[in-house]
């Protein structure tokens, strides 16, 4: 089975190297590449064709809402899971077509487990 390709977005570097840290300890998450805002996530997403994206919910140029609504118009089959330090900031990341938010001092194993959640429901839901 191949590994599951992840694109990161978030503007703080040290949130990054956390992420993919926690992430790459489980040999079936991989860090495709990583984006330091929503624009450079599109393009970056567009390149490397991710099955799942990571976005900080408060990024400059463009934020983690409105790269998931960018995101799920050009590829709905990309897992969106939208971060942020702030709790209330749940209601507008799913508004915006993410698959799922969580916060991020949520421990390293929620964060797998909830990634694999979300995904494994996605397969699910386009099996025949």
């Amino acid at each position: 089975m191949q590994p599951i390709s992840i694109l990161i977005a978030d503007d703080d570097p040290y949130i990054r190297q956390c992420l993919r840290r926690a992430l790459e300890v489980d040999p079936d998450l991989q860090v495709a590449c990583e984006a330091q805002n929503g624009l450079q996530a599109i393009v970056l997403a567009d390149r490397h064709l991710p099955d799942m994206v990571l976005l900080d919910a408060e990024m400059p140029r463009m934020d983690g809402f409105e790269a998931a609504r960018c995101l799920k118009l050009r590829r709905p089959e990309t897992c969106i899971v939208i971060l942020s330090m702030y709790e209330q900031f749940r209601s507008q990341a799913l508004e915006s077509g993410a698959d799922a938010f969580i916060v991020k001092d949520c421990g390293c194993s929620k964060l797998r487990s909830l990634l694999r959640s979300v995904l494994n429901e996605r397969v699910a839901q386009t099996e025949p």
